[in-house]
């Protein structure tokens, strides 16, 4: 089964093993073949005022309905390049999304896979609790040996060898981080395990409260080089930051500012690359910040992922500041001729350092194309890993095990030990059980096992629509209310223009939607709950207006009930 993973992979151009025109060839003819709407086009949406083309790939109707998203986006040097990577970011998230979604993976207990899976001392490593709450650790070992866990049968990359290893609990704490489509399979493999090294290393630097050391660029390619110009020639200030932290392969962090923009038509972007060598890696940052900047001349924004985002030039001096210096050349460099010998490198270096590498075949039969998911347990993205054990264990257990299972389970850990997220899952699954009364009074009593202050809003949303399912429209406007004097998120708008429009105020519903809009404005439900609210006030023309922006946000969203507004109630729209 594994063989596919170690056949020969010999690099043909900027790291793939394809040249850039096959690959947009062989993908297109495997996803128009698979004839089931997955994708529809490709469009170019940079203005080639930077001159690096950034290209989206554009779901179809399947595509759409299985991942959420739109839309993916590549960039590259050259436009064959940034086109096979729009091709290839498709493919990675179809292909991840359907692994996740539509596997029947296989449900044992450890007690059952002991051996087989991996070891529990990593699993339980896999995450830091910043607390240290050795009661909790004590209960997650009293429990995980017999807790059932969806398994997904992996390679242990480093041993060649095939392991079980418990899918969803790392899907919660990296979703599709790691994920990765190629030519070949090593080939997407080292693309994959670089990207989690981007990503930890993106989150130690996060935190760090020393300048970083600066770039030197020395001995570049022609490849290269014609990036930089692109940013010189604008006049774009670029500043380019070690981020290794004594990892095997190379992160280069990119901040970048356009003077003649900033800040009333462009953002300060801050993004990093990681490859196998240096030089790759300048690319791939220089590339990056082309995909989020938008031609440093755009009224949109972009979407902070594993770096911060800074308003100000003051917020970003420490990046803009310097702790010396280092040439580019003299960064880690793992780089093979053949991705093969790449992947073994990765693997035995990440070990030397404490890091075991697993990967997961997450290739759509339907399309034949190579994609993996990478899992290196206790790599950090972002803050994600930092929670107890038994808070990972309780949340895979909630949203992952039916019901009536995970029911019985909680309950019998929540007799055990007095933890917020341990009565808030229970909560959660009352509430998918539909049994309102019980789902309310866990999550009143998870507000009062001192929460921290960053999961409290969540606690309200929960508590405001459990209200609101239970027919308690007051206690729910009191929830939704009282959550956003806490955090003004877009859910609580929503929930309180749902619980007002409920009540038959429909101007007071109205003017919530709008507000939630404004914070989310990718929520084409809410652009829908606008137009139901206009139509209820008689403003059917602009109304259409609104249902028509909801559709072409998610053309899968069912706008006909939200039209029904006209001749009966809606039971609720959130």
């Amino acid at each position: 089964m594994w063989e596919k993973i170690w056949a020969p992979s010999p690099k043909k151009r900027a790291d793939k093993a394809a040249l850039p025109e096959e690959t947009i060839a062989y993908v297109r003819e495997r996803l128009l073949s698979a004839g089931t709407q997955i994708f529809q086009e490709l469009k170019r949406i940079d203005k080639g005022r930077l001159g690096i083309p950034v290209y989206l790939s554009i779901y179809g109707a399947e595509g759409l309905a299985l991942t959420g998203n739109l839309k993916q986006m590549g960039k590259g040097s050259t436009e064959a390049l940034a086109q096979a990577s729009a091709l290839m970011e498709l493919v990675e998230r179809y292909s991840l999304f359907r692994f996740i979604k539509k596997t029947p993976f296989p449900v044992f207990s450890y007690q059952d896979v002991e051996g087989q899976a991996l070891s529990l001392e990593e699993l339980f490593g896999s995450v830091e609790d910043p607390d240290e709450d050795q009661e909790a650790s004590r209960l997650f070992w009293d429990y995980v040996r017999k807790i059932p866990f969806h398994f997904a049968r992996g390679l242990d990359v480093r041993r060649k060898k095939e392991i079980l290893l418990p899918v969803y609990w790392f899907w919660l704490l990296y979703e599709y981080n790691g994920s990765a489509a190629g030519n070949t399979y090593a080939e997407a493999a080292v693309q994959g395990t670089c990207e989690l090294i981007e990503r930890h290393t993106s989150a130690l630097a996060s935190r760090s409260q020393n300048p970083f050391k600066k770039i030197v660029v020395d001995q570049i390619s022609e490849e290269a080089r014609g990036l930089i110009s692109c940013y010189e020639r604008l006049g774009v200030k670029l500043y380019l930051r070690d981020f290794t932290f004594g990892f095997p392969v190379p992160t280069i962090g990119a901040l970048a500012y356009d003077p003649s923009t900033f800040p009333a038509r462009s953002e300060i972007v801050y993004t990093a690359g990681t490859a196998t060598s240096p030089e790759r890696a300048l690319i791939r940052a220089l590339t990056e910040v082309a995909q989020l900047a938008g031609d440093f001349d755009t009224e949109g924004k972009y979407l902070e992922s594993g770096l911060p985002k800074y308003d100000t030039l003051e917020e970003a001096a420490l990046v803009l500041d310097f702790d010396g210096e280092v040439p580019l050349s003299t960064l880690p460099d793992l780089s093979s001729a053949d991705h093969r010998e790449e992947l073994e490198k990765l693997a035995q270096s990440l070990a030397d350092l404490g890091y075991n590498l697993y990967l997961l075949d997450v290739s759509a039969p339907e399309l034949q194309l190579p994609a993996v998911y990478m899992i290196i347990p206790g790599i950090h993205f972002r803050d994600r890993i930092f929670l107890s054990p038994l808070y990972q264990l309780v949340r895979t257990v909630a949203l992952w095990l039916p019901p009536e299972e995970a029911l019985a389970i909680l309950k019998d850990i929540a007799q055990a030990i007095d933890r917020y997220y341990v009565t808030s899952y229970l909560g959660q699954v009352l509430a998918k059980m539909e049994r309102w009364s019980e789902a309310l009074e866990a999550f009143e009593t998870a507000l009062k096992l001192a929460p921290p202050r960053e999961d409290v809003p969540a606690l309200y949303c929960h508590l405001a629509h459990t209200a609101y399912q239970a027919g308690q429209l007051d206690l729910a406007e009191k929830f939704a209310k009282e959550g956003i004097e806490r955090a003004p998120l877009p859910e609580f708008f929503n929930l309180l223009g749902t619980i007002k429009f409920k009540k038959g105020l429909i101007p007071e519903a109205l003017e919530a939607y709008f507000q939630a809009v404004a914070l989310n404005p990718q929520a084409a439900v809410d652009y829908a709950n606008i137009g139901a609210c206009l139509l209820a006030l008689g403003f059917d023309q602009e109304a259409e207006e609104y249902f028509q922006n909801a559709q072409m946000l998610d053309p899968t969203l069912d706008i006909e009930r939200f039209r029904a507004v006209k001749t009966k109630e809606r039971s609720g729209h959130v």
